[in-house]
C-alpha cells in the first residue's frame, strides 16, 4: 500500500506554548486522572457544610502528595515538601484560627512549585506559579489522550459500572444496619451529612475545583515547565566599577546614618527622644516601621541590580563586589533587628496582636532570606536562593501555626494587664477559639472573664463530627463548659469595665 506524504500536525497548544513548555510526557496517564477525580470526590464529599477541621487537613494532604509524588524527579526538595506540607496541612486540625488555613495553602502551594519545577531566580518562580493555573489550557489534549487511549473504553466502562453496584450495595445495607442498631445509625449521621439541592450544588462545585486543582498540579509535575528559558538575560556588566558601586554606596551610607540615629536614640533614652522630636517614645518606635519593612525589601532588588551589573572579570572586581554587597546586607540586617525591636517595644506599650506577629515574623524571613544573600556571596551564585527562601517561608509559617499564634497572643497581652492593670478585652473576645483556654486560666475578675468568653461562646459548636474535628475548637469548648457560661453572660457590655486601652 501506498504511504501517505501528509504527517499530522502538531496540537494548537504546542505551538502556543513553544519550547517554553514541551510535553515530556506526552502519553495520556488515565491512573493519574482517576487519582486527580479520587481527591476531587474525597473534597465533594468531606469539605462542603464543614466547619475547618480533620477534612481539610485530609484534602489538603492528598492533593498536595499527589502532585509532588507524581513528579518523577525526586530530589531532597521533594521530600521536605512532603514533610512540611504534611505539616502545614495537620494546622487545619491542630489550630481554630481561620486565617491559618490560607497561609498555609499558600505556602503550600509555593513549596509544590519549587518542589516540582527547578527554578533558580525570581523571574522563574513568579512563571512556575504562573503554569500552574495555566496547566489547565496546557494540560487539554493530554487529558483527552488519557480518556481515549485504543483499549482503555472498556475498562473505563467496567471500573464505573463497579464503582456504581459498590454505591447501591453500601447504600442499602448501610441503610438497613442504621435502622436496626443506634450505635451504628449514630455513626453514620456523624460521617453521612444531609444531602440537599443547594448541599449538591455546592458539592459538585467543590469536587470540580479540587479535582481542577489537583491535575493541573499533576501534569505540571509530569510536564514541568522549563523555567530557566523565564530567567531575565544576563545584562552586560558596566565598563567601570564606580558605575554601580557609587549609587550602592549611597544605599549604603543611608542606612549608615539611619543606624546611627537608631543608636543614639536607645543611648540617649526617652528624654532625648521627647526633646528631638516631640514624640513619646512608644510613639517614636512605632513610627516608620512600614517604611523600613518595604526598605529591607528594596535592599534585596538593589543587591540584585548590582550583582547583574558589577564586573567580574578579574578578582579585585569580585572583591569589591562581595565587600560592597556584604555590607548592605550586614547594615540591612542591623535595620531588621531595629525593626523587631521597635514592634517589641510598641507591642509592649500597647498591647500584641496577630497582625503584629505576622509582621514579625515576615521580617524574621526576610533576615534569613539575607543570610542567604551573604553565604550566596561567597561563591558569586544564587541559583539556590529562591528554592531556599520558599522551604524556609514554609517552615516558619508551620512554625507559627505549631505556637498557636493567638493563645500565644492573649498569653503576651494577660501578662502584660499583671503588670500594667490595662488590657483590651473587645481584642480577647475577637481572638479564635485557640485562646479560650489561655483566657479561662487568666485570673481575669470573674465577671470580666464570663463577658470576654461568653463573646466567643456563640462562636465554638457544641460538638463537632468526625470529619471537623478540631484540636483548637475542642480544647476550648472543654474550658467554656468549666465555667458553665449562660445566656446571660453573652448580654454584658464589655466598655462598662472601663479603659481597653487599644
Amino acid at each position: 500500500p501506498r504511504v501517505s506524504d501528509r504527517t499530522t500536525p502538531p496540537p494548537v497548544l504546542d505551538g502556543l506554548f513553544g519550547s517554553l513548555w514541551p510535553e515530556s510526557a506526552s502519553s495520556g496517564r488515565p491512573r493519574l486522572v482517576l487519582l486527580a477525580a479520587v481527591v476531587g470526590a474525597l473534597a465533594a464529599a468531606l469539605l462542603p457544610e464543614r466547619d475547618i477541621g480533620l477534612a481539610w487537613s485530609l484534602v489538603l494532604l492528598a492533593c498536595g502528595a499527589s502532585i509532588v509524588l507524581s513528579s518523577a524527579n525526586r530530589t531532597w526538595i521533594t521530600w521536605t515538601a512532603v514533610a512540611l506540607g504534611a505539616g502545614l496541612a495537620s494546622l487545619a486540625t491542630l489550630r481554630a484560627a481561620g486565617w491559618l488555613v490560607p497561609l498555609s495553602i499558600l505556602a503550600g502551594g509555593l513549596l509544590i512549585v519549587v518542589a516540582i519545577v527547578p527554578v533558580g531566580t525570581v523571574s522563574s518562580l513568579l512563571g512556575a506559579a504562573l503554569a500552574w493555573p495555566l496547566a489547565g489550557l496546557r494540560g487539554l489534549p493530554w487529558l483527552g489522550r488519557s480518556l481515549t487511549i485504543q483499549g482503555r473504553a472498556l475498562r473505563w466502562w467496567a471500573a464505573a459500572r463497579t464503582l456504581v453496584i459498590s454505591a447501591l450495595a453500601l447504600l442499602v445495607f448501610g441503610a438497613l444496619f442504621a435502622s436496626a442498631d443506634a450505635i451504628f445509625g449514630h455513626w453514620v449521621d456523624l460521617l453521612v451529612p444531609d444531602v440537599t439541592i443547594d448541599g449538591l450544588v455546592a458539592r459538585a462545585f467543590v469536587g470540580t475545583a479540587v479535582f481542577g486543582v489537583t491535575l493541573a498540579g499533576i501534569y505540571l509535575a509530569i510536564n514541568p515547565i522549563r523555567a530557566e528559558l523565564l530567567a531575565v538575560p544576563t545584562g552586560r556588566p558596566v565598563a567601570k566599577t564606580w558605575e554601580w558601586l557609587i549609587p550602592v554606596g549611597f544605599v549604603i551610607g543611608a542606612y549608615a546614618l539611619f543606624i546611627a540615629a537608631q543608636a543614639s536614640a536607645w543611648l540617649g533614652g526617652h528624654d532625648y527622644v521627647q526633646h528631638q522630636t516631640g514624640l513619646s517614645y512608644a510613639e517614636y518606635v512605632h513610627q516608620g516601621f512600614g517604611q523600613l519593612s518595604v526598605a529591607t525589601v528594596l535592599t534585596l532588588a538593589v543587591v540584585a541590580l548590582a550583582a547583574r551589573k558589577a564586573g567580574r572579570a578579574d578578582p579585585g572586581d569580585r572583591l569589591v563586589l562581595r565587600v560592597a554587597l556584604g555590607t548592605l546586607c550586614l547594615l540591612t540586617l542591623a535595620v531588621v533587628a531595629s525593626a523587631l525591636w521597635r514592634m517589641h517595644l510598641y507591642q509592649q506599650a500597647f498591647g500584641y496582636t496577630t497582625l503584629r506577629l505576622l509582621v514579625d515574623a515576615f521580617e524574621f524571613w526576610v533576615a534569613l532570606v539575607l543570610v542567604m544573600v551573604l553565604i550566596a556571596g561567597i561563591s558569586l551564585t544564587g541559583r539556590w536562593i529562591p528554592r531556599a527562601a520558599i522551604v524556609a517561608g514554609a517552615g516558619l509559617v508551620l512554625a507559627l501555626g505549631l505556637m498557636n499564634p493567638e493563645a500565644w497572643v492573649a498569653q503576651r497581652n494577660l501578662e502584660r494587664w499583671q503588670e500594667s492593670g490595662t488590657v483590651d478585652l473587645h481584642h480577647l473576645g475577637a481572638l479564635s477559639a485557640d485562646a479560650v483556654p489561655v483566657i479561662a486560666a487568666s485570673g481575669l475578675p470573674a465577671t470580666q472573664l464570663r463577658c470576654v468568653l461568653a463573646q466567643r461562646n456563640a462562636g465554638v459548636p457544641v460538638g463537632d463530627g468526625v470529619a471537623e474535628w478540631n484540636l483548637g475548637r475542642a480544647r476550648a469548648r472543654a474550658a467554656l463548659q468549666s465555667l458553665a457560661l449562660t445566656t446571660s453572660d453573652g448580654a454584658c457590655n464589655l466598655d462598662a469595665f472601663g479603659d481597653a486601652n487599644r
